[in-house]
């Protein structure tokens, strides 16, 4: 299979791509100000329209949680990239599309997101028409963001805020899983686990973190049903509780 897949140097995208040619895939990585460890690399700004490589499948994986407009911006301009090559795209989206007053939520279930990065990858849900987007949460498992967050001293994590949280690894095995697969729409794929974020400090090894409830404007639980996913592909997404 041939694959391309943007955020090549990210904290998921670099794991899909090590896999991936593991796998004996033909695989290019976009990059940008950082090199891509894994696959043929092109450095491309995704925020401007860009030309794709041969490839069958795209996986969409880049963004800048504090760029909104990146978000929207990079997924249309890869969607429309890969339109235009005739190669699939699924785009890696996000729980914050809901507002958390309704968990655990299932793909039909309607997103009200609430912070502004929710709402741009709600948006760019929306430009991936013929694709497919892949709903996940938090990811952990190989040294990362984190897994940082769990060892500073100066942060609060909040005793409230329910989320599910995902092996890298096993969401980019899953993600190549799906990409050999015809499937459109939406789906979610997260971890079996619904913490908090205090719960998912300490296990990450935080030591007396501090505790204190989400502030307002956050999305208190935004659990996802994974069912559908789990009932149907051969990775299995393992759980973070002991």
């Amino acid at each position: 299979m041939r694959l391309l897949v943007t955020g090549g140097a990210g904290y998921l995208g670099a794991e899909i791509c090590r896999q991936a040619v593991e796998a004996g895939h033909d695989v290019t990585a976009t990059q940008l100000s950082r090199p891509a460890p894994f696959g043929r690399t092109i450095t491309v700004d995704l925020r401007a329209p860009f030309e794709l490589p041969d490839v069958d499948v795209v996986i969409h994986t880049a963004y800048v949680q504090a760029d909104p407009d990146m978000i929207v911006r990079s997924t249309r301009n890869t969607a429309e990239a890969a339109r235009r090559a005739g190669a699939r795209t699924i785009h890696v989206s996000t729980d914050l599309v809901f507002d958390g007053e309704h968990a655990p939520y299932r793909e039909e279930d309607e997103p009200r997101p609430v912070s502004e990065y929710g709402r741009a990858k709600l948006e760019a849900e929306g430009l991936l028409a013929d694709g497919l987007v892949v709903r996940t949460s938090l990811l952990y498992g190989k040294p990362g963001p984190q897994e940082a967050l769990a060892q500073r001293a100066v942060v609060v994590f909040y005793e409230d805020e329910i989320r599910c949280p995902t092996h890298v690894s096993d969401l980019a095995a899953a993600l190549l899983e799906l990409a050999a697969l015809e499937i459109t729409g939406v789906l979610h794929v997260a971890g079996p686990d619904a913490v908090s974020r205090l719960e998912l400090a300490r296990l990450l090894g935080a030591r007396d973190p501090t505790a204190a409830p989400a502030p307002p404007g956050r999305a208190r639980n935004v659990a996802l049903d994974s069912s559908r996913a789990a009932s149907f592909l051969a990775t299995k997404i393992r759980g973070i509780k002991p």
